[in-house]
């Protein structure tokens, strides 16, 4: 059996003298002794009194939107966001001809850094400004852009923030260099450094796509063929026997392409074989980069390598055929043949 609560009995006490008039009325109607009832009338409107407020507050507008129109929103965002996503995974790059064309996969430029092997670089550009049909993709880590604790390094280098900003503006919109795409290194991501970058490919003449860490995309030709490259700052998984033991994991494991391609760990390396249990031939690369007189690496008992800053694919539509070179130059001059033959 339940009782009523207090206020429940104050409640009622209001109401039913509310109902029939007088104390008299109501003490008689309830067979309650009339001082009885009074005495519980009175207390009850001292309870009456507490909760009725002594200040008035204003009513303010709510400060959103229905959550039921949030989530109307949230669906079409994500609606948005995923139709982007889709198109940007194998998203196409279309030539209009069949002849051959080279893509230079630029290892990691850090443009700022002491250590930067600008001579190389520039004879790179140079070759990208001068030789028809070739184009480019960076790898990602544009700039040193040390951030948190490693902001103290930049004691230690001569270009300052300002000036490593102006360099990678540089290389990205005035070396000449006919990029197809440019990655988000682990480097680049640190701070404002991506939405820099990417500010900057907006103010290019050219389109120019940003992605970050890894991009898939398809080189389609006119006569059909349409060799899958997937482009990783790194793909996952490490060899101290094995420098291309990632892309060519990504490529027993992954989706399915014929080039996989990437940086970041300083070192080179390329491997070319026909994958029968996917029926295409494979080409792994990993770029050295350009910084060189790496103070780091020497601490951890690393030589550096004297080549592979970066690495030169041919890609002959007529024979569906693909050429990888660790030297530049004998890639150029390859396409160059293949070209006006």
């Amino acid at each position: 059996m339940s009782y009523p609560t207090p206020d429940e009995v104050h409640q009622r006490t209001l109401d039913a003298v509310e109902k029939h008039g007088t104390i008299a009325a109501t003490a008689k109607e309830l067979g309650i002794n009339r001082t009885t009832l009074s005495s519980r009338y009175q207390t009850a409107k001292a309870w009456q009194k507490q909760l009725s407020p002594t200040v008035e507050l204003p009513t303010f507008p709510d400060e959103d939107i229905p959550v039921e129109d949030i989530i109307d929103t949230m669906s079409r965002r994500f609606e948005k966001r995923a139709a982007s996503y889709k198109a940007h995974t194998w998203f196409p790059v279309k030539f209009k001809t069949d002849d051959p064309i080279a893509v230079l996969w630029v290892g990691d430029p850090h443009v700022d850094d002491n250590g930067c092997n600008w001579p190389v670089l520039q004879r790179h550009a140079e070759l990208c400004r001068e030789t028809g049909g070739l184009y480019a993709v960076n790898i990602g880590d544009t700039t040193n852009n040390w951030s948190g604790r490693l902001a103290r390094l930049y004691a230690e280098q001569d270009s300052s923030i300002s000036t490593a900003r102006k360099l990678a503006e540089w290389l990205m919109l005035d070396s000449g260099i006919h990029w197809l795409v440019w990655l988000i290194g682990n480097h680049d991501a640190w701070g404002d450094g991506a939405e820099v970058l990417a500010q900057m490919a907006k103010r290019g003449t050219k389109k120019l796509v940003c992605h970050d860490w890894e991009a898939r995309f398809c080189l389609t030709f006119p006569n059909g063929w349409a060799p899958r490259i997937f482009a990783a700052h790194d793909f996952k998984g490490h060899s101290q026997w094995n420098p291309l033991h990632g892309p060519m994991k990504a490529g027993q494991m992954g989706p399915e392409a014929e080039v996989y391609v990437c940086g970041h760990r300083h070192n080179w390396a390329a491997f070319i074989y026909e994958n029968a249990n996917r029926s295409r031939e494979q080409h792994f690369i990993r770029v050295r980069g350009y910084k060189f007189l790496d103070d780091y690496a020497r601490r951890l008992g690393i030589i550096e390598q004297e080549s592979g800053c970066s690495i030169l694919t041919v890609f002959d539509p007529s024979r569906e055929s693909m050429t990888t070179f660790s030297d530049v130059e004998r890639g150029v001059e390859f396409l160059n043949v293949l070209r006006n033959a």
